[in-house]
């Protein structure tokens, strides 16, 4: 049933998503700490209603993420959305506008989260109460909107023990930044964490010690080596892995008893993490422990999924462009939340502009907001006519 006022005084969807845009810019959510919790009730509140079914999860003090649904939960399928709600922190850098202002300046609407990914979820929720207004009811949808997506997926992991009864999901739309481009792939990640151990002793006399950073320069020699023996994706490329940080010793004439460096290791589609880590464990050899710090699986979609192919082509109608689907280096909570839902077809596709992710003033372009609008809106009826057939 429609609300007897209207639930935001807004002449349009585009108007709406814009003002929002600026209202979740101005909530700050970096992570660390996060403190999602005060974007996702402020959305939940507005969701709510909307008419729709809300429910926060707990991920720590201060950060939830919040799942919101039309209908009973198990009726569907149902299109799900997707979005993060945490951002990156501001960074050393000066800012020109204050990175909380929202601040529109020409096309460019400036803040933190504008691009990554605050505005996808604005045009998605402006998309769907237009749906609502123009049709008399809500389409059959369900928001997934995480905490922690920056630091490793971690509030989509902690959805997998959701107590809910079973969501019918039939695909999906991660809102990330892709500048309103269909993209269906990303490689996966897998941050590692190596410890070497030695035996301290004088600096003056080494050979009564055992020399960690030796063993850790010796582990990333081999690192440097390594032959994955993976083919190469034609969508993903090859996997790859890089060193990051390294660490050892507390003074100079002391021989190190231990030496951290961290991996960065990008996988395609096939690679199981916990096969790769040990099997690069066995590889480094006993001088050397390994712990996953973050893993987060690969994507890959095809083209030919009747539904996917139906989103790009709605998309060229909308921007003019041709959208031949793409990957993107970066990953996205969509293959963690397809382990909950299933291997259901997703689409990565946001008004944000890649380019300014993590970046000194940000930005989102507010010509990007409005095209989302309407290629979310026209994802949204497209959906809600597959299903009445």
């Amino acid at each position: 049933m429609m609300p007897s006022t209207p639930l935001i005084d807004i002449a349009s969807a585009e108007s709406l998503a814009i003002s929002l845009t600026q209202q979740f810019v101005k909530v700050d959510t970096v992570n660390p700490p996060g403190n999602e919790s005060a974007l996702a009730r402020l959305i939940g509140a507005l969701l709510a209603e909307a008419g729709l079914q809300t429910t926060f999860h707990t991920l720590a003090d201060g950060r939830e993420s919040l799942v919101a649904w039309t209908g009973s939960a198990n009726e569907g399928p149902k299109l799900c959305f997707t979005g993060h709600l945490d951002t990156v922190p501001f960074g050393s850098a000066p800012w020109s506008l204050s990175p909380l202002s929202g601040e529109i300046q020409g096309d460019r609407l400036y803040g933190r989260g504008s691009s990554d990914m605050k505005a996808g979820i604005a045009a998605f929720i402006a998309a769907l109460l237009r749906h609502r207004e123009t049709n008399g009811q809500h389409a059959a949808v369900i928001l997934v909107l995480t905490a922690g997506e920056e630091t490793g997926c971690e509030g989509a992991k902690a959805l997998r023990t959701l107590t809910q009864p079973a969501f019918n999901v039939g695909a999906m739309v991660v809102g990330e930044p892709t500048a309103n481009e269909v993209v269906i792939g990303h490689k996966g990640a897998l941050w590692i964490r190596a410890q070497a151990q030695g035996i301290t002793a004088h600096g003056a006399m080494p050979e009564r010690g055992d020399n960690a950073i030796y063993h850790a320069v010796d582990a990333i020699h081999k690192l440097r080596l390594f032959n994955f023996h993976a083919p190469e994706d034609d969508l993903l490329g090859h996997p790859t892995l890089n060193v990051g940080t390294i660490s050892g010793g507390l003074n100079v004439n002391s021989v190190p008893d231990q030496a951290l460096f961290e991996v960065d290791v990008r996988t395609v589609c096939g690679m199981p993490h916990d096969k790769l880590l040990d099997e690069l464990g066995a590889y480094l050899g006993d001088r050397v422990a390994l712990r996953a710090k973050l893993d987060v699986p690969a994507l890959r979609q095809e083209m030919r999924s009747p539904w996917i192919a139906h989103v790009s082509r709605m998309v060229s109608q909308i921007t003019g462009s041709q959208n031949g689907g793409r990957a993107v280096s970066f990953f996205t909570d969509g293959p963690v939340l397809r382990e909950i839902f299933g291997a259901v077809p997703t689409v990565i596709l946001g008004p944000g502009e890649p380019s300014m992710a993590h970046k000194t003033d940000e930005y989102c372009n507010v010509s990007s907001i409005i095209a989302a609008v309407n290629i979310y809106a026209r994802i949204i009826e497209a959906w809600e006519r597959k299903r009445e057939q």
